[in-house]
């Protein structure tokens, strides 16, 4: 009785890595091409859904599912607006044009 015990055990630990093995090469066919790119953000005013818009693009590099430079346009920034970006630049490695 024991030994059936075990063996069930041992068959539900194998069904779930195998299991484990076919989530991570479906995985693996989902991520994209890798590519890099060039995204531009333009801020305008004081930068309403500039942090938004660059945090969003450096999680997606961060993660790997983006390789690529994220550049900061100014359209019209106020002050406050290009504080805004120049923190930006710092905390997301991003590159800012005036």
């Amino acid at each position: 009785m024991e030994f059936y015990l075990a063996m069930t055990g041992v068959g539900l630990l194998a069904a779930l890595g195998l299991l484990c093995l076919c989530w991570l090469g479906l995985g693996r066919l989902l991520l994209p091409i890798p590519l890099a790119l060039t995204v531009s953000v333009t801020g305008v005013g004081d930068g309403e859904g500039l942090e938004q818009g660059v945090k969003a693009l450096h999680w997606l590099r961060r993660t790997g599912l983006w390789r690529g430079e994220i550049l900061i346009l100014d359209g019209g920034l106020s002050p406050r607006g290009l504080e805004v970006a120049r923190r930006l630049v710092e905390d997301c490695h991003a590159q800012l044009h005036i």
